[in-house]
């Protein structure tokens, strides 16, 4: 095999095991290497009954999925269904509805809970527009097909991307209106498992007390505290509870820590921006729901801390966004284990539930990768074309007169730079042939209702 025949068949494969890696195996990677279910693999269940598969068979299998939020036009200003906003959708959505069908769906959850935040600017699109992204997001997610619905079972939290928080809630009640017709009440409790869920519209707990808007929801907080607590409870709410500046967030975060901040409507004081709730609100929500965890999302990044409450310290875990446009490099969702059967007299309350982070593929990662493989594949004919150039350049700047050179050394000049051309021509036609088709392949394979 010549140099040259060596060259293109060595560039096709590279391109061809990028393409392989980036556009499939890697969103395979975290069912088959890098997650598991955090009861397969935990030492605290001592009475876990095992069956022949050798999995602990006491536990619900839940996957948890925070802020997807599908962009839109007011996610980047562009106008609305312009190509560039297009493109972008396009390639934000291929890569949550690949991370959900190859990296989530192979782990056969039995319940899937999204904890807000599915449109980015929800409360300020017309219905036509929020219907479009609702299919949108139907389709990401598979909500729309008969496996879903058949087999998993789907609750949902708002976020402030979805209703908005107080201020806007107390004066465009219409969208907590569509937002409630789709997707059920804003706060709720349900069981899986022996696990008690307690879901809250996060966005009103620190809203003028005296209104309407924060009613609804301490009055439903009220009733769960009043109610007989039977089982360990999961605090569910989209903005992050209370935690002191600087706190730490633990080893999995990958940007700076976002202190608190909170913003009020200077007409009717309601909140207009926060990124976590009040130590006051935040103290009686623990105190009220008892729960031994909490999970919330809104911050985009990973974070574990701890709270000190009446009944103790309670562990809440901060997901990280699904998607890879939203600011982390390290989109993330996570796998939580709820217990089917009540604990032991000898176990403790955090047993019932079980969490275990798991992360997707770094997209941004991979199209730099494969901006690096293109760079060095365009260099390496932009170099053959110079030596072609440089050689005609060298013949014509020649002292030799070439009516003096013999016609066959003449011709065999004119040869050798026509061949460089083809070759060269030929190698980015070959590479492209393999590779522009399985590109191809890929998108329509993954785009495609299954």
């Amino acid at each position: 095999m010549k140099g040259h025949e060596k060259l293109t068949l060595l560039l096709c494969l590279i391109w061809t095991a990028t393409i392989l890696y980036g556009e499939m195996f890697s969103f395979y990677m975290p069912f088959l290497f890098s997650c598991s279910w955090p009861h397969l693999s935990s030492s605290s269940s001592s009475d876990s009954t095992m069956n022949g598969k050798g999995y602990a068979a006491d536990y619900v299998k839940v996957a948890v999925i925070a802020d997807p939020q599908i962009m839109d036009k007011t996610s980047l200003r562009l106008p609305s269904k312009s190509l560039a906003l297009e493109f972008v959708q396009f390639y934000t959505d291929l890569f949550m509805r690949r991370a959900f069908f190859s990296s989530i769906l192979p782990f056969k959850p039995e319940v899937i809970l999204f904890l807000g935040d599915y449109f980015d600017g929800g409360p300020y699109l017309s219905d036509d527009e929020w219907q479009e992204s609702l299919s949108r997001l139907k389709h990401m997610f598979g909500l729309n097909t008969e496996e879903i619905h058949s087999t998993v079972k789907v609750y949902h939290l708002p976020g402030n991307h979805d209703i908005g928080y107080a201020t806007l809630q107390s004066h465009k009640p219409e969208v907590v209106r569509r937002y409630e017709k789709e997707f059920g009440s804003r706060n709720y409790q349900f069981m899986v498992g022996k696990v008690e869920f307690v879901a809250i519209d996060a966005q009103t707990v620190d809203a003028n007390q005296e209104g309407s808007v924060a009613s609804a929801t301490w009055n439903f907080v009220s009733n769960v505290s009043s109610d007989r607590q039977l089982h360990p409870r999961v605090l569910l709410s989209h903005i992050p509870l209370y935690r002191r500046d600087w706190t730490d967030c633990g080893p999995h975060r990958g940007s700076p820590i976002i202190n608190q901040r909170i913003r009020h409507n200077i007409y009717d004081k309601e909140v207009s921006y926060q990124n976590y709730i009040t130590e006051e609100s935040s103290n009686q929500l623990l105190n009220l729901i008892r729960p031994v965890i909490v999970l919330s999302g809104h911050d985009h990044d990973q974070c574990t801390v701890t709270h000190e409450s009446k009944g103790g310290p309670v562990t809440e875990h901060t997901l990280g966004t699904i998607s890879w446009q939203q600011g982390n490099l390290y989109p993330s969702f996570m796998l939580l284990s709820a217990r089917k059967t009540p604990l032991s007299d000898t176990s403790l309350p955090e047993e019932a539930v079980l969490t275990r982070l798991c992360f997707l593929p770094m997209q941004t990662h991979i199209y730099i990768w494969g901006n690096a493989v293109m760079r060095a594949t365009a260099k390496k004919s932009v170099n053959q074309l110079t030596e072609v150039c440089l050689s005609m350049e060298t013949n014509a700047d020649s002292e030799v007169d070439p009516k003096k050179l013999p016609p066959r050394a003449s011709k065999s000049k004119a040869k050798m730079v026509i061949q460089r051309f083809v070759r060269t021509f030929r190698m980015l036609i070959l590479i492209a042939a393999v590779n522009v088709p399985l590109y191809m392949m890929f998108l329509f394979k993954d785009w495609i209702d299954k």
